[in-house]
Parts: C-alpha cells; structure tokens; sequence
C-alpha cells in the first residue's frame, strides 16, 4: 500500500499456507480498488516444510535418537512454561477476583462459610471473618489454579506433543559425509 506520494505504508506478502505448501495470492490493481484471488490449485503449490525454529542448525545431524531427544527437551520445556504461566495467571486471577463492590469474592464467601459476616466483623468477631476471607481467597485461588492449567496449559501441551510428533515422524535428512 502506497500513499500519493509514493511512499510505502504497508505490505504483505502475497501468499497463504496450507500445511507443507504455500499457495500465492494473484492481486489486480484499479484505481483506489485491489482484489486479490487465492490461487489454490496444484499448479501453483510450493512446498516448503516448516518444522522448528532453528531446526537447520539443530544437534541432530547425526541420528534420529539425537533428534528424537532434542525435540522431547524442547517439548517438555514448552509443556513446563506453559504450566507455569497458567497456574500463575490463574492463581492470581482466582485469588484476586473482586466483585463490583471492590471487596475480594474471596472474602465473601470465606465469611459466609466461617461464620463471619459484615455484621460480625462489627460485632468483634473479627479472627473468625478473617480467617474466613483468607480461606476463601485459598479457595478461589485453587479453582483459579485448576482453570489456568485447563485453559492456558492443555492448549499449550497439545500443540507442543502435535509439534513432537511431527518432528519424530518426518524423514530423517540424509548426512552429509
């Protein structure tokens, strides 16, 4: 795309992936007016696999169980990160939900299985209400836990044991001797 002055403001490359194969995209220009056509025919594929990051230079060269061990590594790391940032996030979600009155749900319902209430908390039985909003934010912080790993590291693990498998499965480049 092009001002009126002929500088650039923004481009894309021409093209779309499915799978192994990039396809272009034909596109005709009139006027103020562009119209790009897909050209998804065989006629038109490329293949360009696409694996790894760095999977050129990768410590495989030699055998596959070389390649089979730098992929489990590289799975099994990316599972780790992504448990971790889920039960992080969510923890934190869970354990700091607020309600629109700007006190922690948290403590609201601790109270109200403790025993405590607002009225309580008046009342002088401020340990019991508490310890009731400390267990609810443990409670709430727990069921966060648990949403975080369903949401973020499920996700995170499938693609990564999709990403193993097709990297294990793929043939084996011929050494170079």
């Amino acid at each position: 795309m092009e001002s009126n002055n002929g500088a650039t403001l923004a481009g894309s490359e021409l093209s779309f992936r499915v799978d192994d194969f990039v396809f272009p995209i034909a596109a005709q220009i009139h006027d103020r007016t562009a119209t790009s056509t897909p050209l998804f025919d065989l006629a038109h594929a490329v293949y360009r696999p696409v694996d790894l990051p760095y999977q050129n230079t990768a410590p495989w060269k030699t055998t596959p169980y070389d390649r089979e061990l730098a992929t489990w590594a590289r799975m099994t790391s990316t599972i780790s990160v992504g448990a971790a940032i889920g039960v992080t996030v969510g923890t934190v979600a869970g354990a700091g939900h607020r309600v629109r009155s700007g006190r922690h749900r948290g403590c609201h319902r601790g109270r109200g299985v403790a025993g405590g209430s607002v009225r309580a908390l008046r009342a002088g039985r401020a340990v019991i209400g508490c310890l009731g909003c400390l267990g609810g934010i443990v409670a709430l912080g727990a069921l966060g836990a648990a949403l975080g790993t369903v949401l973020v590291t499920a996700p995170i693990a499938i693609a990564s044991a999709v990403q193993y498998f097709i990297t294990i499965n793929a043939p084996f480049p011929a050494s170079a001797k």
